[in-house]
């Protein structure tokens, strides 16, 4: 069977600077590369950067594949809008990790598997995925407790750890995002595990903050700074409005 990686690299928060895509085209020639996403594939030789460094530098999310059995998901978090303590409980060495920059932290979700070793084409995942980052972003932690049983179970099966402590049971297991089905199936959790932390799960309703009456109430000039930011196509901006209000 031949070697196959894809790596793909997605900008959400706002599109790649010239300046930037100048750097992401010097790593190689064969990349494919708009103002918001990069893909690198190969079927032979390896990618020249580092991946966890571009994706700090320009990308928000990253996602990886190799046919010897790695799936690899990254995101970049501002460091403005979350704290990397509330990552600790879902932490296992080498497979969910977290490490931070001056602005950002990179949460690593890394799984290797024997089942993952077979040949498949990866191109159309992360845009599946990509939802999941705001969904983390405002709290929502079920593909971390979901992925979190996949690294514990392949863990004990390895003896690499005598004792896990789980993290919280989130509420919501019993009905699941589009993309929280397909982050299922990408790091192929098993539907038995999801199942029975689906029992103990409870039913939280969502409740939509009064964005319209916060809008509202806030000063003048605080509003034209936030339209101003919008008008640069500066996202972050919204994803600040709707995470910290």
């Amino acid at each position: 069977m031949s070697e196959y990686q894809y790596y793909e690299f997605q900008a959400l928060d706002r599109p790649l600077t010239v300046s930037e895509q100048t750097y992401v085209n010097s790593l190689s020639s064969r990349v494919q590369l708009t103002a918001t996403n990069a893909i690198f594939t190969y079927s032979y030789g390896d990618f020249r950067g580092q991946p966890e460094e571009l994706l700090e530098k320009c990308f928000d999310i990253m996602l990886y594949m190799a046919n010897w059995g790695t799936r690899q998901l990254m995101f970049r978090l501002p460091k403005s809008l979350v704290h990397p303590s509330v990552f600790e409980p879902y932490c296992l060495p080498d497979r969910i990790t977290v490490s931070s920059s001056k602005t950002y932290l990179i949460l690593d979700i890394n799984i290797n598997d024997e089942e993952y070793r077979d040949w498949i084409e990866a191109e159309g995942w992360l845009s599946k995925l990509v939802q999941l980052r705001d969904d983390i972003l405002r709290g929502d932690f079920r593909a971390l407790y979901l992925v979190w049983l996949k690294a514990a179970a392949i863990a004990i099966e390895e003896e690499e750890v005598e004792e896990l402590v789980e993290p919280p049971i989130p509420a919501n297991l019993k009905k699941l995002s589009v993309p929280l089905e397909a982050f299922i199936e990408f790091f192929d959790i098993d539907q038995d595990l999801v199942a029975v932390a689906a029992i103990e799960s409870i039913v939280e309703p969502f409740v939509s903050e009064p964005l319209e009456e916060w809008i509202a109430a806030l000063p003048l000039k605080e509003k034209h700074d936030f339209l101003i930011k919008i008008a640069r196509d500066e996202i972050l901006v919204v994803r600040k409005i709707i995470f910290k209000k």
